[in-house]
């Protein structure tokens, strides 16, 4: 238990061990603690689907923060202006 409630208090914002220990140590609590650790497998199955090989591959992350900085600084002077005007900041 005590290896499962930092996961566990990570996943569930606000959860407390105390409050996992009191949970998990009433009757049925086997099977709150099987039901939370399904749940929290498919939350972390999810990220890391989501995060795909973004860790593995720095070198096409690199390539993406410069491809926006880029992007950034192709804004030419009269853009900004335009930019400033639109958004009400200037007239």
């Amino acid at each position: 238990m005590s290896k499962v409630a930092p996961a566990l208090c990570s996943s569930f914002k606000g959860v407390l061990p105390s409050d996992l220990l009191m949970k998990y140590t009433t009757k049925g609590g086997n099977n709150k603690l099987e039901y939370d650790l399904a749940v929290l497998d498919s939350i972390h199955q999810q990220v890391k689907q989501a995060q795909g090989d973004s860790k593995k591959d720095g070198a096409s992350m690199e390539a993406r923060r410069k491809q926006r900085r880029q992007a950034r600084q192709e804004l030419s002077d009269g853009d900004a202006v335009e930019l400033l005007k639109q958004g009400g900041f200037i007239q």
